[in-house]
């Protein structure tokens, strides 16, 4: 299972260009996750995704993304992997990424649900 694909499709939810279905189909065959990743799928975008954006999450919402540039992660792996290698007690002292976090998790659910379709299509086909 490719977890930097996961991230790099999830990461697109923060942005405003967004993925289409050819895209989330494209992102499914690179994954290439079978059955008995799920777990490992869900915990890649729910936990290794969605915190690493909590802080510009909560950002976002609190200015109403008045004052924020465009949203563009082009280096979604870069970005997640720096949040992974930091402790997770300064994630969990800072209450901007607490009030994100549920927010962040919100915002990826539908692409969530269409990665992981796209995702067990894949598999299935495969």
């Amino acid at each position: 299972m490719n977890r930097e694909k996961i991230w790099e499709a999830m990461s697109y939810a923060w942005t405003e260009i967004g993925l289409d279905d050819q895209d989330f189909q494209r992102f499914g065959n690179e994954i290439s996750a079978q059955p008995e990743d799920m777990p490992e799928f869900n915990r890649a975008v729910f936990w290794e995704t969605c915190g690493a954006f909590a802080v510009e999450t909560t950002l976002a919402f609190l200015l109403l993304g008045m004052t924020l540039p465009d949203w563009y992660f082009p280096e979604a792996e870069k970005k997640v992997s720096c949040w992974l290698r930091r402790p997770l007690i300064l994630s969990l002292v800072n209450p901007l990424w607490i009030v994100g976090y549920p927010i962040s998790c919100l915002m990826a659910f539908k692409y969530w649900v269409q990665l992981r379709r796209a995702v067990t299509s894949s598999a299935c086909a495969a």
